[in-house]
């Protein structure tokens, strides 16, 4: 299966913070981030659009950054699956609520974890 490199959004050159997304996630992280960026704040963005297997490039991009913030519309599957592979402490976000991560909810954890 050919699976695209991941592309990562840093317009600024300067973040030490990642946010890594995949499915629904993709709204709410996007409008954090924004909201971040619009206060000063130099966060990275990306998604993933495929799981198994993973794009090639995913462990040199999580090792580029501090921080790497995995915010997760379940129990932290996904992170739990970057720490076995990549061997790199991610922050889990989960929220299991049948209710989508509101911005300014995701923008506060995102603040905290560049102010780490």
């Amino acid at each position: 299966v050919a699976v695209p490199d991941l592309t990562v959004d840093d317009p600024s050159g300067q973040a030490r913070t990642l946010v890594l997304g995949w499915g629904s996630t993709y709204g709410p992280i996007t409008a954090a981030v924004r909201r971040v960026r619009a206060e000063g704040g130099h966060v990275a963005q990306t998604h993933l659009r495929h799981l198994n297997p993973f794009p090639a490039n995913l462990g040199d991009v999580l090792t580029t950054y501090d921080t790497v913030v995995v915010p997760e519309m379940n129990l932290g599957q996904l992170a739990t699956l970057l720490r076995a592979r990549y061997l790199v402490d991610v922050r889990s976000y989960t929220q299991v609520s049948g209710m989508p991560f509101k911005a300014e909810q995701l923008a506060t954890v995102l603040k905290e974890a560049i102010d780490d």
